[in-house]
Parts: structure tokens; sequence; C-alpha cells
């Protein structure tokens, strides 16, 4: 059984306002990517990685595997117009089997623990499909496109999820597929495991497991 990592890596850094991909900016010496590598690395659990990214920073990718050695990075694929799309061409080159796990996390959030990436493997080979997350603590209200608040919602069992977002293969790989014939296009994987009519289980994530969006987010390194 083999446990997979895919990195969606197409992002522009236009929300980060930077030139450069934010996935590149470095912290501590190291790119931001680099450090999200190195955490599902170093892990022995972890048999492969794939990383979907613009052509135009292959040859940068393959410089950062090369000089950290990042010896379980199989394969470098061309990122699609959307995440969904990227993931799924991704899938589209990775040979797994039923049972394998199949991981997606964030190129630019690299402060998560191996602990909750095991946590989330361990549970993935329960029910199949898991994500992590932080239940809700503020008062949430929604709003109407004028901003004048309608509704004040129960914040009981609302959650902010995070990655890396785990499935089953045979799981995801379906999902996407229908997602696909039905031009559905969902923020994160688990919107499309839920399309696709799949239960998935929410864990625990971790504060500090943030993605890196807009510069505002570099005070917290």
């Amino acid at each position: 059984m083999k446990h997979i990592l895919i990195i969606p890596a197409s992002g522009s850094g236009i929300r980060f306002g930077s030139k450069i991909p934010k996935q590149f900016l470095k912290i501590d010496g190291k790119e931001i990517i680099a450090h999200t590598i190195e955490r599902f690395h170093s892990l022995k659990i972890i048999d492969e990685i794939y990383i979907a990214a613009q052509a135009d920073n292959f040859d940068k990718l393959k410089k950062i595997i090369s000089k950290n050695n990042f010896t379980k990075v199989k394969s470098i694929v061309e990122g699609g117009e959307t995440r969904q799309a990227s993931v799924f061409n991704a899938l589209n080159v990775i040979e797994c089997e039923k049972n394998d796990i199949i991981m997606v996390h964030d190129a630019v959030r690299p402060f998560l623990s191996k602990k909750l990436i095991v946590s989330l493997i361990d549970e993935c080979h329960k029910s199949g499909g898991v994500i992590p997350g932080i239940k809700i603590s503020d008062t949430v209200k929604r709003t109407d496109e004028k901003q004048f608040i309608q509704k004040t919602l129960s914040r009981e069992n609302l959650w902010t999820v995070q990655t890396p977002q785990v499935f089953r293969c045979d799981i995801i790989k379906n999902s996407l597929a229908k997602a696909v014939a039905k031009n559905f296009v969902g923020t994160d994987e688990a919107a499309v495991v839920e399309f696709a009519g799949y239960p998935v289980k929410i864990i625990p994530g971790e504060k500090t497991n943030i993605k890196i969006t807009v510069k505002e987010d570099m005070k917290f390194l």
C-alpha cells in the first residue's frame, strides 16, 4: 500500500502582491515549497510526491528538488486553470491501487506537524476520506449583497478547513471523474468528493497550519 502526496503549486502570487509566486519566496534561506515538501519527505510513511505547477516554473522546481535531494518527488506535471484541474492532471500520471492513499496539500502551508500527517493517514484508512479543520470560535454572520446582516449562524458545527486532504485512491479518482463529467468545480478536494456522494470526515487540525495567502501572513512566521 502506497501513501502518495500531490502538491498543487500553480499559484501566481497575484493576491500576495508579488512578482514571484509565493511558494518560491524564502523563509530562513529556503523556499516555502521546499519547507512544505520536507515535512512529508522526511516521513518514512510517504512513498511518492507529485507536484502540479506552471510550465514556466518547472526548471525552478527541478533545481529545488535536486538541491534538497527530494528523491521521493517522482514527477512535475503541468497545472490546470483551477486547483481541481491541477490535481486531476497529477492523478492522471499516478499509478495507484484502490486502497492506496492520496494526500493533497497546499504548497504554501509549510508549518503542519508530522503528527497531523500521520493522524490523517490513520483516519483515512478507517473512513476513506478525511480533512483537518479548526472549529469556529468567532460569531458568524450571513449578509446580503449590500453587507446587511441577514442571519447569525450557529457555530456549533462550523469548521474552517485545512490541508492535507486525504482520500483513498479510488474515491478521489472516481470523484474527480464525476466532477469533470458534470462540469462541477469545487473549492477543495473534499467538495468534489462530497459532490460525488462519498462521506468525508473532519478531525482537529492545527492553528499553526496556516496558508500563506497575503503579505500580512508573513508577519506570523
